[in-house]
């Protein structure tokens, strides 16, 4: 071995306690450095609402503007709806009361009545304490000494004893072509049924007559102080009944 040398065995042995004495990894290649940790994406949110714009908006407008009547909805859908059914102020007045509600016809100021002593002649039609001066005599007379055939509207007054209560009705069957025109207060309207209150202290003599299309008998139902009524026949220029 030549002077001056180390000794193979000395290099080795001095390499050893060179690299003890160096830090760990000072010879080694550097770590990549670490990726960064991974996180979580937020969570994703429903995109916002849709808004139509304002030229959409117009469009909507205009075709609702021009749209016909929307189609009627099926039967049995919830869109179904009921109509109201008519008020009663919708259906017609009926042409005569009925004979469960007579008219009520009194000795006051507010009904056209004359104070008077009634007598008796062959010609009238008489039942009870009412009577119709001459009616019976109808029958075989000209409807025009009378009143207007032509709307079947005559004129004369019904005589009641004082103090009584006379309910005068006509059947139904013949509600349509007669009337009892008696009622100040109801502008002597055709009634099926008056009830005539005479004055408590006077016989009383009630303005007003009948309504009768054509020449006919009519039957007058006639009842007095709740007794049952009394059917009378009245001739309307028909002869005999």
């Amino acid at each position: 071995m030549l002077p001056g040398r180390p000794r193979p065995l000395a290099l080795a042995t001095a390499s050893l306690a060179l690299a003890a004495a160096l830090p760990l990894g000072a010879c080694s290649s550097p770590a990549p450095p670490a990726s960064p940790a991974l996180t979580a994406s937020p969570a994703l949110t429903a995109p916002p609402a849709l808004t139509a714009s304002p030229a959409l908006a117009d469009a909507t407008a205009l075709a609702d503007a021009t749209a016909g009547p929307a189609a009627p909805a099926v039967p049995g859908s919830s869109a179904l709806s009921v109509s109201p059914a008519p008020s009663a102020s919708s259906s017609p007045p009926a042409a005569h009361a009925s004979p469960g509600a007579p008219r009520d016809i009194a000795c006051g100021t507010h009904e056209a009545h004359i104070k008077i002593t009634s007598s008796r002649a062959a010609g009238d039609l008489v039942a009870g304490s009412i009577g119709w001066p001459g009616l019976r005599t109808w029958a075989t007379a000209s409807p025009t000494t009378n009143g207007d055939p032509a709307t079947g509207d005559y004129k004369l007054g019904a005589e009641v004893k004082a103090g009584a209560i006379v309910t005068v009705s006509i059947p139904d069957s013949f509600a349509a072509i007669a009337g009892l025109k008696y009622g100040q207060g109801w502008g002597y309207s055709p009634a099926q049924s008056v009830r005539f209150h005479a004055c408590a202290d006077s016989d009383t003599a009630f303005i007003g007559g009948f309504h009768v299309t054509g020449r006919r008998c009519v039957p007058f139902d006639i009842s007095e102080n709740g007794r049952p009524p009394a059917r009378v026949m009245v001739s309307f220029f028909a002869g005999a009944c």
